[in-house]
């Protein structure tokens, strides 16, 4: 019997659409991939090709909803994508998920991480009814660090060791926020 398709949520800010990802992003999102500077904090190297961001986005787009699901983070005006957002590491059933997100570094610093994971947030908290949400950052990320704080995650705990990247172990710091956390 063939997988039932789930339809993808959009999910509409004031500046932003969150939607699937197309084959078209990659070129969007290989800004992002590709920088030194805006995945020195992330879990992967850079991409040094493009075709590894091509993969990527294959990946994206054939995700399983119960587990992680991806959108593209895409200017509202020209449907361009810049940067991406996510759950991961779901456990749906029981009502917890990781985050991630990434931005074009030349459209950072314009509060656009911060309306796209609130987007994120309503949608995991509100209609997927989970119940803890975890990000796990870099400790040397303030930027990230303050972006979840301001959305009301805590700070529960440094994680040593736990992620390797190339031949390097990095920490991570554990945010969480549960769905009976008052809203900032």
């Amino acid at each position: 019997m063939a997988r039932r398709q789930d339809v993808h949520p959009v999910l509409l800010t004031a500046r932003l659409r969150l939607r699937q990802f197309r084959d078209a992003d990659a070129d969007g999102l290989h800004a992002c991939l590709s920088s030194a500077e805006a995945t020195r904090f992330w879990n992967t190297p850079p991409h040094a090709r493009r075709l590894d961001t091509e993969r990527a986005v294959s990946r994206m787009i054939d995700c399983t909803p119960s587990y992680y699901r991806f959108w593209a983070v895409a200017d509202l005006g020209t449907d361009r994508c810049i940067g991406m957002v996510n759950y991961h590491d779901g456990h749906i059933r029981n009502k917890r998920a990781a985050i991630g997100y990434i931005i074009d570094p030349s459209r950072q610093r314009q509060g656009l991480a911060t309306e796209a994971v609130t987007a994120l947030l309503d949608h995991c908290f509100g209609t997927l009814g989970l119940h803890r949400l975890q990000a796990f950052i870099h400790p040397g990320n303030a930027a990230s660090c303050a972006l979840v704080e301001r959305l009301g995650f805590r700070r529960e705990g440094l994680l040593r060791d736990s992620l390797r990247v190339d031949d390097e172990w990095r920490d991570e710091l554990l945010y969480a926020r549960l769905s009976s956390d008052v809203a900032p």
